[in-house]
């Protein structure tokens, strides 16, 4: 049996009846939660970058340090020690630096850089040699103690220490054997300031 063509006035009616059940579709709350979820994801790309924060910051460290004494350098050639900071706990300290020797003075000027790290976490540092750091000897020769004190630059970071940056006040002690030649001895040092970090 040949089915017939449905008349004008039939179609009319069922494409009244789609178009309804497509608006009835379209208002469910189903559907506009879908949408909602839709609409709020966002590409990756757009998201925001991390904010930065400043944070008070403390460190203790004690160690050994290794220097060669001559007779118009000191060559701070290692600094190795533990302790702890207020931003990531336990952690070590090391660097190097140097120090014009000054044949009329105990006190000389020094700089140089360094770093505190912990795994991941690490806050880099430099000292600009100035009489602001200065490190005094309490003898001209013999076992001596040096009293040294400063101000260091975060120059960086990872971890916990992202981009840190920020100065830092220092002040310690250090014991040596003797005013000449190659020459090694235990020390401590104390850091204080603030620090910006990326959150």
């Amino acid at each position: 049996m040949v089915k017939k063509p449905l008349s004008a006035s039939k179609s009319g009616v069922l494409g009244v009846l789609v178009s309804l059940l497509a608006v009835s579709l379209l208002a469910t709350p189903a559907f506009a939660a879908v949408a909602r979820n839709t609409s709020a994801v966002k590409p990756a790309h757009q998201s925001a970058p991390g904010a930065s924060k400043t944070v008070a910051f403390s460190a203790s460290f004690t160690g050994k340090a290794s220097l060669l004494i001559d007779n118009s350098t000191v060559t701070i050639s290692s600094i190795s020690g533990t302790g702890k900071n207020s931003l990531f706990g336990k952690s070590a300290v090391s660097g190097n630096g140097s120090a014009p020797k000054s044949s009329s003075s105990l006190c000389d000027p020094f700089g140089g850089k360094g770093s505190i790290a912990s795994g991941a976490n690490k806050i880099t540092f430099a000292v600009t040699q100035s009489s602001s750091q200065q490190g005094c000897s309490s003898g001209e020769s013999g076992k001596v103690t040096i009293t040294f004190h400063g101000v260091t630059k975060a120059t960086g970071g990872s971890g916990k220490a992202i981009g840190a940056a920020g100065t830092l006040k220092f002040s310690g002690t250090l014991h040596l054997g003797g005013t000449s030649g190659s020459q090694s001895g235990s020390f401590s040092v104390t850091l204080t300031g603030k620090l910006t970090v990326k959150s």
